[in-house]
């Protein structure tokens, strides 16, 4: 009994005196960690799961737009689908956190800017908040449909994919619907 309350006097002193020098010296696992580390850019890789990196990449997700039908022929559709692809291209899980029930939006706009079709609008709102985890080498997608009934075979239109409360997270894609 006596020995064991030496030594653990000894180590309390010995720790006591760590302290002041900082126990993250004596301790490998209690650093500060890096400070300055930069996480490894997404290789594209052409044998996975969704091929080479194809769209803009932002916070290790590509962010990919694809149309539904195309070419659009205006005599036939009277709504075009929209999906946005998120493809995790790093080695850990994304979180994507939301402050409202929106997720996404469409905007579709004429050759001038002027805003012809926003998909939101239709949709009922959320208010409740949400998030959603993309795995690695793992995608989410986000579908909406854009009706065609303001556009004109031959004229070119800007569709805007958004994922909403992420700014960098934007892309575009020129439409030019025909006959």
């Amino acid at each position: 009994m006596n020995f064991r309350l030496k030594l653990w006097t000894a180590m309390v002193l010995c720790l006591a005196g760590c302290s002041s020098q900082g126990l993250y010296r004596w301790v490998p696992f209690a650093g500060h960690g890096k400070k300055d580390h930069v996480p490894a850019k997404a290789r594209s890789e052409r044998n996975g799961p969704f091929g080479p990196i194809t769209g803009p990449m932002n916070y290790g997700l590509e962010m990919r737009v694809l149309v539904s039908p195309n070419p659009i022929k205006l005599s036939d559709t009277h709504s075009v689908e929209v999906r946005i692809q998120l493809i995790n291209r790093t080695k850990k899980s994304q979180n994507l956190i939301f402050e409202t029930g929106r997720e996404y939006d469409f905007i579709l706009r004429d050759a001038n800017g002027k805003k012809l079709v926003q998909w939101s609008d239709d949709q009922p709102a959320n208010p409740n908040p949400g998030y959603v985890i993309i795995n690695p080498n793992e995608r989410s997608e986000f579908v909406g449909n854009i009706s065609t009934r303001d556009m004109v075979a031959g004229r070119l239109y800007v569709l805007e994919a958004i994922i909403v409360g992420y700014d960098k997270m934007r892309t575009t894609v020129n439409l030019e619907p025909i006959k």
